[in-house]
């Protein structure tokens, strides 16, 4: 025998759904589409941070490649201006400067730039014969390709005695 005081309470109403789904699947139409739009704009931002980092690391291969022909041609000039200055039998700095030409593939729009400085009144008491100079040798090569402009320097001391 049951009392109904003591019966459990049991209600006969519509059995309740999870919260956060709907209750027909045309409510659910538009779901779709917006997930594939926030999809779309993480995937589209990912895409333009790889295409920086690309064009970053290429910009950044060329300079390294092109400061290294600058450096190269301007190696090429200072040998040169040591070469004018051996072979001219201790020549003014006029003619160690004039312009190099260097018709290399590897050195193609370097334009190489040579300077020179010399002194003469060094005072060694080490050396017995007359004069002694000093020649400050320098040359700079400028490569540029384009918008990319590189240049390097190169700088050298000779010291000859008479």
């Amino acid at each position: 025998m049951y009392h109904k005081k003591t019966r459990p309470n049991v209600s006969h109403s519509k059995k309740r759904r999870p919260v956060g789904l709907c209750r027909s699947p045309a409510r659910q139409k538009g779901s779709t589409t917006i997930v594939a739009i926030i999809i779309s704009i993480v995937l589209l931002g990912l895409g333009i941070a790889l295409s920086n980092q690309i064009s970053s690391n290429i910009r950044q291969q060329s300079i390294e490649y092109y400061g290294a022909r600058a450096y190269l041609a301007a190696q090429s000039g200072m040998e040169v201006a040591i070469s004018r200055l051996i072979n001219g039998n201790n020549p003014a700095c006029a003619a160690i400067t004039q312009p190099v030409i260097i018709s290399a593939a590897n050195v193609q729009n370097c334009v190489i730039t040579l300077s020179c400085e010399v002194e003469t009144e060094v005072e060694e008491p080490e050396v017995a014969a007359g004069e002694i100079r000093v020649y400050a040798l320098g040359a700079e090569a400028q490569c540029s390709v384009g918008q990319l402009e590189t240049s390097k320097r190169v700088l050298v001391e000779v010291r000859q005695e008479e």
